[in-house]
C-alpha cells in the first residue's frame, strides 16, 4: 500500500503547487486524479528501459518520490517549526462537503460490489464474482498477470501471445504494478479502483457544481448520474417481467434488457465496476473536462493560464492507453467548443488569448498522445475492423425516438425542450455534448457497436447536468410550492428507479468463475512453471492458466479478441485439431512453441481430446481433481 500513497502524495503536491487559486477542494480531487495517472504511467516508462520488471517499479517510485519532495513547501517549513504546528486542513463550503460525503457513499458501495465481485473466495477454495465481473473481469486479470508475471512491454495478448496489445492497458498495468509490492491478484484491482471510483463520483459533483452553481440541480444530476436508467422499470411492474426475474436472472434488468431495446445501462454496475479502463478513463476524463472549461472561461476573461492549460494538456496528453474513447470524446469537445467559444472570445477582445492557450494545449497534448497513439491505437484501427458507419447505434427494431425516449429518461425528455431556450455559454457546452451523441449515434469505432456509449455517457454527463439545472429553474418559478417540491421529487424518482433496480440486482448476485480445482491447477501452474511458457488450453473465458497463473496460451476467448480486432480464427480452430493429437498436434506444437498440454472437463467437453495419445508420448505432470498437464518441451 506504501507504494500506491507515494503516487498519490505526489498528485496532491503538484495539483497544490500548480493550481493554486483553485478551490481546495478541487486541488485535493485534482490530485487524486494527477496520482492515479502517475501510478498508470510512471512504471510503464521505465518498462521502456528495464521491461516491467522490480527495478521499473522502483524506478518509478523513487522518481515519484523525487517530485514530491521537490514540491514541498520547504520554505514554510522553519515557520511551522518554530510554531510547532502543522498547515491547516483544507476547508471545505457545505456544498463540496455534501458532494463528498455522496461520493464516498458511493464509493463504500462500489467497495461492497469489488468485493463481492472481484474473485471473493468461498470456503471450499472456489472464486466467485458478480454478474456484471463474469464476462469482462477475466481478461483484466490475465492483463494484469500476464504483465507481472512474464515482465513483457510492451505487453502482448497472453491470450494470444505474438500480438501486441493495442486495447487501453494502462489501468491493468497500475495493478500490476502494485502486485510487486505484495498485494494479492485479487486486492491489486480492489484497491486502486476504490481512488479511482472516488475521482469519478466527486469529480462528477464538482463538474455539476462548476456548471449548475447552485446545490439543488448539483445533487439531482449527481443522483441521476449514479442512479442513472430509462423508463425501463415500467416494462417490471406487471407481464412477464418482475422482481423475482430482477433478482434472479442474468441481465434481465430496466437497464440492460435486450429483448427490449433497453440498452441504457447504469454506470456503477455496467461501466465501473466490470469495465476497468472506462473507470480509469472517466477518473481522469473528467479532471481533463473541468480543466478545459476552465480554460475556456479564463482565456475569455484574458487571461492566459498557462499553468492550468499545461495541466490541461498533460492530463489529456495521458489519455489514449488509459482510455482512447474517452481521449476521443475530449477531442471533440476541444474542438466544438473551441470554435463555440471564438466568437465570444472576439467581442471580448481576448480572442488572441484564447488561440495562444489552445495552441499550447493541443501542441503538448499532441507530443504525449502522438505516440501513443501512432504506437497502438492506429495499429488497432488500420485493420479496418475498428471504425465503420452504424446510424442509429444499438436501437434494434424499435423506432429510434422511442428508443431514446425510453433508455434516455426524463434527462433525455427534458432535454428535447431545453435545447429551445438554451442562450450563452450553456448553448456553447450543448453544442460539444450534442457532437457526440450525432457521433455516437452515426460511427462505430470498435466491431462491437455496443461499446460507442463509452462516448455517448460524456455527451449524458453535461446534458444531465444542463437538464437539472433548466428544470430546477422552473420549478423555482412554479407555484404553488408544494407542487413544485411534488415535481422534483417525480423527475429524480422517475430518472433514478431503474437504475435503483438494477444496483439492487447487481448486489446480489453471484456467480462461480473459478473451480477449486482450477485454482488448485492454477497454483500448481504458478509454482512449477516457467513464467513464459506456453499452454495449450480450450479458448474459454474462465481459463485458470492465463487468468490465475498469468501465463500465456496458445489461443483465448473470441469474445475478447474479435472486439480488439485481432483475427483469431485460424488458431482457434488449429486448436480443436490439436487436442486430437497425432502428427497436426506435433506440427502446431513445434510451430508456435508449446510447452504444455492442459486437460480438464472443459477441453473434454469442447474437443475431441485423445488423452491416450497425449498419455503415451508426453509426461505427466500434474493429475488432479479430474485436471492433467503434460510437459512437451
Amino acid at each position: 500500500m506504501l507504494p500506491l500513497f507515494i503516487y498519490l502524495i505526489f498528485g496532491q503536491l503538484l495539483a497544490w503547487r500548480v493550481l493554486p487559486e483553485l478551490r481546495a477542494a478541487v486541488k485535493c480531487w485534482l490530485g487524486l486524479v494527477f496520482g492515479c495517472v502517475a501510478l498508470m504511467w510512471l512504471p510503464c516508462l521505465g518498462a521502456f528501459v528495464w521491461g516491467f520488471t522490480f527495478r521499473a517499479q522502483i524506478a518509478a517510485l523513487a522518481a515519484a518520490a523525487l517530485g514530491a519532495a521537490a514540491l514541498l513547501p520547504w520554505k514554510k517549513a522553519p515557520a511551522l517549526w518554530k510554531r510547532r504546528t502543522l498547515p491547516a486542513p483544507p476547508a471545505l463550503t457545505r456544498g463540496d462537503g455534501a458532494g463528498l460525503l455522496l461520493s464516498l457513499l458511493a464509493t463504500a458501495f462500489c467497495g461492497y460490489l469489488l468485493h463481492t465481485h472481484v474473485l471473493m473466495p468461498h470456503d471450499d477454495g472456489s472464486l466467485w464474482v458478480g454478474q456484471s465481473t463474469y464476462g469482462d473481469l477475466a481478461m483484466h486479470l490475465g492483463f494484469v498477470e500476464s504483465l507481472y508475471r512474464q515482465g513483457t512491454f510492451p505487453p502482448e495478448y497472453s491470450i494470444f501471445p505474438g500480438q501486441q496489445i493495442d486495447y487501453p492497458f494502462l489501468v491493468d498495468a497500475a495493478s500490476a504494478s502494485l502486485r510487486f509490492f505484495g498485494l494479492s491478484l485479487r486486492m491489486s484491482v480492489i484497491v486502486p479502483s476504490l481512488f479511482m471510483l472516488l475521482a469519478v463520483f466527486y469529480g462528477f459533483w464538482l463538474l455539476a457544481d462548476k456548471l449548475a452553481r447552485k446545490l439543488a440541480p448539483t445533487v439531482t444530476a449527481w443522483l441521476l448520474f449514479v442512479f442513472n436508467g430509462g423508463f425501463g422499470f415500467l416494462y417490471f411492474f406487471g407481464g412477464k417481467y418482475n422482481l423475482t426475474t430482477l433478482l434472479s436472472g442474468f441481465y434481465v434488468t430496466p437497464t440492460n434488457l435486450v429483448d427490449e431495446d433497453l440498452r441504457w445501462v447504469n454506470v456503477v454496475c455496467d461501466m465501473l465496476i466490470p469495465q476497468r479502463t472506462t473507470m480509469a478513463g472517466w477518473c481522469v476524463g473528467l479532471a481533463a473536462i473541468y480543466l478545459l472549461i476552465t480554460v475556456l472561461e479564463k482565456s475569455v476573461a484574458g487571461e492566459n493560464c498557462r499553468r492550468t492549460t499545461l495541466a490541461l494538456a498533460v492530463t489529456a496528453g495521458a489519455m489514449p492507453m488509459i482510455h482512447t474513447h474517452t481521449f476521443l470524446a475530449l477531442g471533440v469537445l476541444s474542438a466544438v467548443w473551441f470554435f463555440a467559444w471564438i466568437g465570444k472570445a472576439k467581442k471580448a477582445g481576448a480572442a488572441r488569448v484564447l488561440v495562444s492557450n489552445y495552441v499550447l494545449y493541443g501542441a503538448v497534448c499532441l507530443a504525449l498522445a502522438l505516440p501513443q497513439l501512432f504506437r497502438w491505437t492506429f495499429d488497432a484501427a488500420g485493420t479496418g475492423r475498428l471504425i465503420w458507419f452504424n446510424p442509429g447505434w444499438v436501437h434494434g427494431d424499435t423506432p429510434w425516438l422511442f428508443f431514446w425516449l425510453i433508455n434516455g429518461g426524463v434527462v433525455f425528455c427534458a432535454m428535447l425542450p431545453m435545447m429551445v431556450f438554451l442562450r450563452g455559454d450553456r448553448l456553447r457546452l450543448f453544442l460539444g455534448a450534442a457532437a457526440l451523441f450525432v457521433l455516437g449515434n452515426l460511427v462505430a469505432f470498435q466491431p462491437n457497436p455496443y461499446d460507442d456509449n463509452k462516448l455517448l455517457y460524456i455527451w449524458y454527463m453535461i446534458v444531465d447536468i444542463q437538464a437539472c439545472a433548466w428544470i430546477w429553474e422552473l420549478l423555482e418559478r412554479t407555484r404553488p410550492r408544494a407542487l413544485a417540491a411534488a415535481a422534483g421529487a417525480a423527475f429524480v424518482v422517475l430518472g433514478t428507479l431503474s437504475g435503483a433496480m438494477t444496483m439492487l440486482r447487481e448486489a446480489v448476485s453471484e456467480y462461480q468463475l473459478f473451480s477449486p480445482e482450477q485454482v488448485r491447477a492454477a497454483d500448481y501452474i504458478t509454482a512449477e512453471t516457467p513464467a513464459d511458457s506456453l499452454f495449450l488450453t480450450a479458448t474459454a473465458h474462465t481459463n485458470p492458466v492465463s487468468v490465475l497463473a498469468g501465463r500465456s496460451i496458445l489461443c483465448g476467448p473470441g469474445m475478447y479478441l474479435y472486439y480488439h480486432g485481432v483475427d483469431y480464427a485460424d488458431r482457434e480452430a488449429q486448436v480443436a485439431e490439436m487436442y486430437k493429437g497425432g502428427e497436426k498436434f506435433e506440427i502446431f506444437a513445434e510451430k508456435y512453441g508449446v510447452d504444455y498440454v492442459y486437460i480438464s472437463q472443459t477441453e473434454r467437453s469442447a474437443y475431441a481430446v485423445d488423452y491416450d495419445y497425449f498419455a503415451g508420448a508426453y509426461p505427466l505432470i500434474y493429475s488432479q481433481d479430474g485436471v492433467s498437464i503434460f510437459q512437451i518441451s
